[in-house]
């Protein structure tokens, strides 16, 4: 009976294993998304820009971002894949979230109100350290792609937050994490740009090709289109790694300035307005590497 009951234990595993797999995969995809939609181009940075600069662009696209995120969280909470401290940690960032969602509103009034930029800020802030040790600890048991971890170095609690906080408040502290922040980002890039198939696109290209034997070499012109194609996707990987490293430097160097902004006196307002970036090159850029159709970007970087 007991051998009958282990081998019944061991076929209704190995049938239940890839449902199991899908889920714990689909647990990740929706932590990798709440690192997107929270993070750089996301909800913390449309959030501090709105607190910055009197666009509603910024509230109508902060609270889109909350939404998205509160709706990933909602399915998280009916599966069955997160421990208790993973739950725990889910709750903790629904509570922050929903907090930043339900400020929007409040930041407007005060916007009315004309409350200066550094009078609002030090009224709506938001106590983020349980929803970033939170976050730590839902990825904490994943693996992720270097692409991933710069998503995740350039955004909540990190890069991109520490930033716009070092411009709202001044604090050392703050320019300290985002450098730090920022180096990790660019660090990762540089990995990335070290790659065979980014340092000599065609070589590569003409590895891929002849390994994946779909094109006759002896077929001239149909082996040189396709190893073209593949040269122009790897170049494409590149300029897009490019932009989010010189977008990562460019915010890297304005701390400086900032630094001196500060002992200037000068207020908020001036100082964003000194070393506003142009992020669009970088977004671009990471939504391309996303979609990355071939090549090394999409990889884990452990295995």
């Amino acid at each position: 009976m007991k051998t009958r009951v282990g081998v019944l234990i061991v076929v209704t595993w190995l049938v239940l294993l890839p449902s199991v797999c899908l889920q714990a995969a689909e647990v990740r995809d929706d932590l990798a998304q709440i690192v997107r939609l929270m993070g750089y181009g996301g909800g913390i940075h449309n959030f501090k820009n709105y607190v910055l600069r009197d666009r509603e662009e910024y509230r109508t696209a902060a609270r889109a971002d909350f939404t998205r995120i509160l709706d990933v969280i909602a399915g998280l909470e009916r599966g069955d894949e997160l421990n208790a401290a993973e739950q725990q940690a889910l709750k903790a960032l629904k509570v922050v979230v929903e907090s930043y969602a339900t400020t929007l509103d409040w930041i407007a009034d005060l916007r009315k109100k004309e409350w200066r930029v550094e009078d609002i800020d030090r009224v709506v802030i938001i106590d983020d350290t349980a929803a970033v040790q939170g976050l730590d600890t839902l990825r904490a048991r994943w693996s992720w792609t270097d692409l991933e971890e710069i998503e995740f170095q350039f955004g909540y609690g990190k890069g991109i937050h520490n930033f716009k906080n070092y411009v709202l408040r001044g604090r050392e502290k703050y320019h300290t994490e985002t450098l730090q922040n920022l180096l990790a980002v660019e660090a990762l890039v540089a990995n990335l740009l070290g790659q065979p198939e980014l340092t000599n696109p065609q070589t590569a290209a003409e590895k891929l090709v002849t390994a994946k034997g779909a094109v006759d070499p002896t077929d001239t012109a149909a082996y040189d289109k396709a190893v073209q194609e593949i040269t122009h996707l790897f170049r494409e990987d590149r300029t897009a790694l490019d932009n989010v490293e010189r977008t990562a430097r460019a915010y890297r160097d304005h701390l400086d300035l900032i630094e001196r902004l500060i002992g200037m006196q000068r207020s908020v307002r001036q100082i964003d307005l000194a070393v506003k970036i142009n992020d669009g090159p970088a977004k671009a850029g990471l939504d391309h590497l996303r979609g990355q159709r071939v090549g090394i970007i999409a990889q884990p970087s452990k295995p």
